[in-house]
């Protein structure tokens, strides 16, 4: 590498500003692979020892969920593996038509992910998720559409509200399920508006993916409040078999 010279050092110090980096990192990260791809055994999981590699053209395709893709990893020489570089073929199983646009498939990821990494979102997303951590615990779940994954969640507010080491009773059915409904409310609450009410200028396709994600987690939140009121019923059902009538107050 040479040595910059004052005219150099004044041009980085000029340009390189703090958004500039943010801008040239966003770039990277959004097209970036790890570079246990182009191991003799690939993988598109990163570790601490896997380094962000670019791979021209291969990063121009754009994402199609349940797209049927192959990557494929060949060495010139299969004894020298180390030292050969290695050749990448993307190997795309649906039939297409010239003209038509090919895609790659990034895997089944939430909008959350989707944004974060690619700057892009789609319309009601099958893979979307919410990560949710209850205070003071050090568990994180991450729970899915039609509240896939709820039960362990369930689970630690349940054992956090029961009062005895026996097996929880209706009454602690019913404060589990009003803890997490007012829980899930609250979050409910903290979603952003509808584009029509935010009252902030952004960019259509920024607003656009901000929709998209909203109504992810909208979703998840509504799906997750029918499976507390569910919980609710069924404790409701024990305690009237109990011979207990509950009523409910609004």
């Amino acid at each position: 590498m040479l040595p910059l010279d004052l005219r150099g050092i004044k041009v980085l110090t000029t340009h390189l500003t703090l958004e500039f980096y943010l801008t040239a990192s966003t770039y990277l990260s959004s097209r970036a692979f790890p570079s246990s791809l182009l191991s003799p055994s690939p993988s598109l999981l990163p570790s601490p020892d896997t380094k962000p590699v670019l791979l021209p053209g291969i990063d121009s395709l754009n994402h199609g969920r349940k797209q049927p893709v192959s990557w494929i990893v060949s060495y010139p020489d299969a004894d020298l593996k180390l030292t050969k570089t290695p050749k990448l073929s993307l190997v795309l199983h649906s039939s297409f038509t010239k003209g038509q646009e090919l895609l790659n498939n990034y895997g089944a990821k939430p909008n959350s992910e989707l944004i974060l990494a690619y700057g892009f979102a789609l319309s009601h997303n099958p893979e979307d998720t919410i990560v949710l951590k209850i205070g003071g615990s050090s568990k994180k779940w991450e729970i899915g559409r039609s509240a896939h994954g709820a039960e362990g969640l369930w689970n630690e507010i349940l054992t956090s509200i029961q009062q005895t080491p026996d097996s929880p009773n209706y009454e602690d059915h019913l404060d589990a399920a009003s803890t997490m409904l007012g829980m899930l409310q609250t979050l409910l609450d903290r979603l952003p508006p509808d584009r029509d009410d935010r009252g902030v200028d952004m960019r259509p396709e920024v607003a656009v993916m901000l929709d998209y994600y909203v109504e992810g987690q909208r979703d998840i939140l509504e799906s997750l409040m029918d499976y507390a009121r569910e919980k609710e019923r069924l404790a409701i059902e024990d305690a009237r078999a109990q011979g207990i009538e509950i009523v409910l107050e609004d």
